[in-house]
């Protein structure tokens, strides 16, 4: 049995959302590491490791697309990435796809969706 406690990087710029989605997965036993910006995440990915990364699109300093493009370019193993926008356009999500995210979501979204697809991704 795998006792390792599964490290997620949470990446946006909104408080409230950092907050939410913090309070959530650390009621599932997810260790959590936050970050404020494009910068900051590619910073706490090297060096925390985390197992799992949910990337907002649009941040100052450096778009989740810039740190997306980041990962895979600068890393070995990537881990999988849900990328999430309360942009509209549907075609976000087909390039958030092609840049190698596993997961999109649409703002605002059910705690509910955010914790199937991390369970999905970590279990995989």
């Amino acid at each position: 049995m795998n006792e390792h406690i599964k490290r997620i990087l949470l990446v946006d710029d909104d408080e409230l959302i950092l907050e939410s989605l913090k309070s959530a997965l650390e009621d599932r036993g997810y260790e959590v590491f936050l970050a404020r910006d494009g910068s900051e995440a590619l910073m706490r990915a090297e060096r925390d490791a985390p197992d799992l990364i949910v990337l907002d699109v649009i941040m100052p300093i450096r778009s989740g697309y810039s740190v997306l493009d980041h990962l895979h370019r600068n890393r070995t193993h990537t881990p999988p990435v849900i990328m999430m926008t309360a942009n509209e356009d549907e075609r976000l999500r087909g390039y958030a796809e092609s840049r190698g995210a596993n997961a999109f979501l649409q703002k605002p979204f059910e705690i509910s969706q955010l914790l199937s697809k991390v369970e999905t991704l970590l279990n995989a």
